[in-house]
């Protein structure tokens, strides 16, 4: 018979928080701005590993809301991990960075080449129930090459 595994004793949250800096301090993590109109948006990457992953600072410069992609951050719930650590050390060293205006992408032309896709094939405008018509006329390749 089989026991179950015993769970791990609980961190405590500020240590684990503290260890989380201490680790982003020691660590080779590499931090690049990766554009987003909406919100800071970074990628931390560890070269010596190669992982990567996306952190995400919504308020900033407040800490709050601030999320990770990684799986130390999803499973312990402390609410930081050594990448977001990283990206708030690196948006300290480099404020004018962090808060610069963030320039908005352009916009998609993809949904006025469906609807005239759309028009063309006699469908009238994309509604949800058109859904699976745009596709079919997408797929069908109507009108010029592929939508950018």
């Amino acid at each position: 018979m089989r026991r179950p595994p015993r769970s791990a004793p609980r961190e405590d949250p500020a240590e684990a928080a503290a260890d989380r800096r201490t680790r982003a301090l020691e660590e080779p993590l590499d931090v690049l701005v990766r554009p987003d109109p909406r919100f800071l948006r970074l990628e931390v990457r560890n070269p010596a590993r190669g992982t990567r992953y996306t952190v995400v600072l919504p308020a900033y410069p407040s800490r709050d809301g601030g999320f990770c992609t990684c799986t130390d951050f999803a499973r312990r719930d402390l609410g930081t991990c050594k990448h977001l650590e990283a990206a708030w050390i690196w948006a300290s060293e480099h404020p004018e960075e962090a808060s610069a205006p963030r320039p908005r992408p352009p916009p998609s032309r993809a949904w006025p080449e469906i609807d005239r896709r759309l028009r063309m094939a006699g469908r009238g405008p994309l509604t949800p129930t058109r859904l699976r018509a745009a596709g079919a006329v997408l797929c069908a390749g109507s009108g010029p090459g592929p939508v950018p």
